[in-house]
C-alpha cells in the first residue's frame, strides 16, 4: 500500500531520495526552505568531480554504484549529467599506495603511470612521482544533475514546495506531523536531508537517530582561464593529495575549476559568507601558479559554497524507526548521488515494513 513519505531538503540527497522513493509507489511531498536551485547550500553549481579512489572500500563500492545509476538518470530523463574525462590522483606516496591497494581489493584497477607520462599526457598540470589514472572518472553537471534527480521525482508523482521551511518535527501516531509555515502535513516517515540546518530542525529527535556532530564550513572555489598561447590539452579532473588536498576539474564554460578541501571558515548555514576571502584567493593563486601551468594564475571568479561534515568526515545514512536521515555529505558526497537516494529508500522500505 502507498504510503506518505515527507523528504526535507530539495539539494542532492533529497531530489535523489524523492526520485528513488517515489519510483518505488509511495506518496511523497518535499520541503525546501529556499527556491528552487538556490546557492545557499551545498549542491548548486555546475560541476562536481566523480572519482571512485578512496583508502575506504564502503565508497569505491558505493561510488561504482552511482555510476551506474548516473547512467539510468541521463537515460531515464534524457539530461546528460556525467562527463567521462578521467580523473586523476597525485601526491603523498604513502595516500597514493592506500588508494590504489583499496581499489585492487575492491575489483578496481586505478593505473600507476611516472610523472613524465602523465606531463605528456596532461601538459597543463605538473606533477611529483607517480600518478594514479581512474578512466571511470569525470566530472557532473551538478546543476543539471539536481534538474534530472527533480524532473524524475514528479514524472513519478512527487510533488515540491518551495520556498516553505519544515519548523519542526514531531511524532504522530505510529508516523509524524511536519509544521511549516503555511501548513501541517502527516507522515508515515519522514526522510531528513537538511544538511547543515539539522541538528537545529530535528532538536531532541537528533539523537534518537544518533546523529554525530554536523560541522558546518563555508569553502571556496576559483576559476582560472587557460594560458592563450598554451598546449592543446584536454582538461582531466584530480586530486592533489597534500595538505591541505587540493582538486580542480573543467568547467562547462572552458575555465579550470580548483578548490582546496576542507579549508573553510566555521560558519552558521543562514550567517555564512558569500565573499571568498582573499587570503583564500590568494593561496589558490599562488598554487595556480606552481601546479597548474596551463592556466593563468588570476582569479577569473570564485564563489563560496557549505559542507556539512561529520567529524569523520563520513555520511550519515541511517533512521529511527520512520525517521530516515541523509546528511553529512560533507565535501565528498555528490559523486554518490543515485547511490544515496537508493539507500535512502531501502531504508524508508524498511521503515514503512516493520
Amino acid at each position: 500500500m502507498s504510503a506518505h513519505v515527507v523528504v526535507l531538503g530539495a539539494g542532492l540527497a533529497g531530489t535523489a531520495a524523492a526520485r528513488s522513493i517515489a519510483a518505488r509507489g509511495h506518496r511523497v511531498t518535499v520541503l525546501e526552505r529556499f527556491e528552487a536551485g538556490h546557492v545557499r547550500g551545498s549542491s548548486h553549481g555546475q560541476e562536481r568531480i566523480f572519482r571512485i579512489s578512496y583508502d575506504d572500500p564502503t565508497y569505491v563500492r558505493l561510488g561504482l554504484a552511482a555510476r551506474t545509476g548516473w547512467a539510468a538518470l541521463e537515460a531515464e530523463t534524457g539530461i546528460a549529467v556525467f562527463h567521462p574525462v578521467g580523473m586523476l590522483d597525485h601526491g603523498e606516496p604513502d595516500r597514493l599506495d592506500a588508494l590504489e591497494a583499496t581499489g585492487a581489493a575492491t575489483g578496481v584497477t586505478l593505473a600507476r603511470i611516472p610523472a613524465s607520462e602523465a606531463a605528456t599526457r596532461w601538459p597543463g598540470l605538473r606533477f611529483e612521482g607517480d600518478v594514479l589514472v581512474q578512466d571511470i572518472g569525470g566530472w557532473l553537471a551538478a546543476d543539471r544533475a539536481l534538474s534530472a534527480f527533480t524532473l524524475a521525482a514528479e514524472r513519478h508523482g512527487a510533488e515540491f514546495a518551495y520556498e516553505d521551511p519544515a519548523l519542526d518535527v514531531t511524532a504522530h501516531g505510529p508516523g509524524w506531523r511536519v509544521r511549516t509555515a503555511t501548513s501541517t502535513l502527516d507522515a508515515d516517515a519522514v526522510v531528513v536531508a537538511t544538511a547543515g540546518w539539522t541538528p537545529a530542525l530535528l532538536g531532541d529527535l537528533a539523537e534518537a537517530v544518533a546523529l554525530p556532530p554536523i560541522t558546518v564550513t563555508t569553502e571556496v572555489a576559483a576559476w582560472f582561464a587557460p594560458q592563450p598561447d598554451g598546449p592543446t590539452t584536454t582538461w582531466p579532473c584530480w586530486c592533489h593529495r597534500i595538505e591541505p588536498e587540493r582538486y580542480g576539474l573543467p568547467a562547462p564554460d572552458g575555465l579550470v575549476k580548483l578548490a582546496e578541501h576542507g579549508t573553510g571558515l566555521v560558519s552558521h548555514p543562514d550567517e555564512r559568507s558569500f565573499t571568498p576571502p582573499p587570503e583564500s584567493l590568494d593561496r589558490l593563486r599562488a598554487y595556480a601558479a606552481e601546479w597548474i601551468p596551463g592556466v593563468v594564475p588570476e582569479v577569473v571568479r570564485a564563489t563560496t559554497c557549505l559542507y556539512a561534515s561529520t567529524p569523520t568526515d563520513d555520511l550519515v545514512l541511517d533512521r529511527a524507526g520512520s525517521l530516515v536521515v541523509g546528511v553529512g555529505l560533507g565535501g565528498h558526497g555528490f559523486k554518490f548521488g543515485p547511490a544515496v537516494g537508493d539507500r535512502l529508500a531501502d531504508l524508508t522500505d524498511d521503515a514503512l515494513a516493520s
